[in-house]
């Protein structure tokens, strides 16, 4: 590698993966790549290389540079499939191989809306951590930053607060105009709980994305 190659990229990894950053890094800042056919010699002594463990070092350093297959993506999935799931079992009661189904699966879409939801904000964490912590560039992250503060997702997380809170009090009102007697307000309490988890989710998650967006100098 010439130097002023490697003044373009910055290197941070001290075992195996190293190689691989290299590689990574130069694409990503367009260098010219090539391959220089080289004569190894017989190893002398035992062989330090452990294939499990090294390999999976190079395979775990490069899921952390592709967040998008190891976070958004699955998150995005997850999310999805949890809402629309949702909306379809609170408005609808369908029937599956002749069996009735009713509020029970809505527990699982919720769990599904809060991990997705979860996960797709680690893509943005790791995405941050990279252009202010390792050098990288990304101008999604940097028009992200412009647009989205930490007061607007703080201000947005505590509408998704409130609304399930609205809901889990209108659940309150419903049982206290009904004498303390049972209700059927279930399926309003799951779409509250996962409103409520959401909001909590997202208003300490722009903290998060604050300190993460502090660059290093």
């Amino acid at each position: 590698i010439s130097r002023a190659a490697l003044g373009k990229i910055t290197l941070y990894t001290t075992g195996m993966e190293f190689a691989s950053e290299m590689i990574i890094k130069a694409a990503k800042a367009d260098l010219k790549i090539a391959e220089v056919p080289i004569t190894y010699h017989p190893r002398i002594g035992e062989s330090k290389l452990k294939s499990f463990p090294d390999g999976w070092r190079h395979l775990r350093f490069m899921l952390l540079y592709s967040p998008n297959f190891l976070f958004l993506i699955p998150g995005t999935v997850l999310f999805s499939l949890g809402a629309v799931l949702m909306a379809f079992f609170y408005f609808f009661s369908p029937k599956f191989i002749g069996v009735q189904l009713y509020v029970h699966p809505m527990f699982l879409f919720a769990v599904l809306i809060m991990v997705g939801y979860q996960i797709m904000f680690f893509a943005f964490f790791s995405r941050i951590y990279a252009v202010t912590h390792l050098g990288d560039k990304d101008r999604s992250i940097e028009y992200f930053f412009q647009k989205i503060t930490l007061e607007k997702a703080g201000i947005f997380g505590l509408l998704l607060f409130l609304g399930g809170a609205a809901l889990y009090l209108y659940i309150f009102s419903k049982w206290l105009h009904s004498g303390f007697g049972s209700l059927d307000e279930i399926k309003n309490s799951i779409v509250a709980l996962t409103l409520v988890v959401l909001g909590i989710q997202t208003f300490f998650s722009a903290f998060m994305f604050s300190v993460l967006g502090i660059k290093e100098r």
